[in-house]
């Protein structure tokens, strides 16, 4: 009995310890799309629950954009390969490339990727880029932009000649110093990446804290949330088709000597599922 309520002690005494990260608003919110494919519409074939669409994403960023707990505070981001798969041919409906690539615009992302594969496509079926979009060149490129009153800097990772061999060393250590090149200017560095699930992580586990956090796309699975090995860059990657969309809550940012990520304690993770309980976003869902 006495072990009993020394084990019941120890478990209340836990409860002010961990409340903090899940009472507390968020210093910094990351939603992060990539991997569509081309897609737009609800998924037909997710069950009798359709998921996804980009009226339906309109609808989430918006939420989040508006809600007291996130207003302001919110970095919108689509990664790589929301026009066209790493690997085949074309979108589901080419024809359609023009509406979705306004569509894209319309979502008022803050940052948005897109490899030279798509920029191709799109030209090819007489689709502008979306306005502001940063074309992925050869080398990678850097941006600074203030979100909820903190400096975040953005390394767009550069394009593999060839995206299904490994990524070249030098590309690697070409972002490593690109990002290093924000330190001091920035509380935050997030990589964008569209290089796949392999070399992403060979990047965060080789460049050790290169980047704070790292969007990720291309080939490979999705998932909420996984930290390098030695803690220091948090690492998500999205699922395909649109059908969901990556949230990440920040409650402290690096800084802090020894500082590591670690989830329930100064971040949280969720794959948004875009389902019903999204309405689907008038201006979005009338342009098809």
């Amino acid at each position: 009995m006495r072990s009993l309520r020394f084990f019941l002690l120890s478990l209340i005494l836990m409860v002010p310890a961990i409340r903090p990260a899940f009472a507390a608003d968020p210093l910094l919110t990351i939603l992060f799309s990539g991997n569509t494919y081309g897609y737009y519409d609800p998924c037909p074939t997710c069950g009798p629950e359709k998921l996804g669409g980009l009226a339906r994403r309109a609808t989430y960023i918006h939420t989040l954009r508006t809600q007291p707990a996130t207003a302001g505070k919110t970095l919108v981001v689509a990664g790589a390969w929301e026009f066209l798969p790493e690997v085949s041919a074309a979108p589901p409906e080419p024809e359609k490339l023009p509406v979705v690539a306004k569509a894209h615009e319309r979502l008022g992302y803050d940052v948005m990727a897109v490899t030279p594969a798509e920029v191709k496509i799109l030209a090819d079926h007489k689709a502008a880029v979306p306005q502001g979009a940063v074309v992925l060149g050869q080398e990678p490129t850097t941006r600074i932009m203030t979100i909820g009153g903190k400096a975040v800097g953005l390394v767009f990772f550069p394009m593999p000649a060839d995206v299904s061999a490994p990524v070249p060393d030098k590309l690697m250590d070409a972002v490593a110093k690109a990002a290093a090149g924000l330190r001091g200017k920035t509380a935050l560095v997030v990589g964008i990446s569209p290089w796949g699930a392999i070399d992403e992580e060979a990047f965060i586990n080789t460049r050790v804290g290169a980047v704070d956090v790292l969007l990720g796309s291309g080939g490979g699975s999705g998932f909420p949330s996984r930290t390098s090995k030695n803690g220091k860059t948090l690492w998500t990657r999205a699922y395909i088709k649109g059908k969901t969309i990556n949230r990440l809550d920040l409650f402290a940012l690096p800084g802090a000597s020894g500082f590591t990520w670690k989830v329930g304690d100064n971040f949280m993770a969720k794959v948004q599922p875009l389902d019903a309980a999204f309405p689907q976003a008038e201006a979005i869902e009338k342009l098809f």
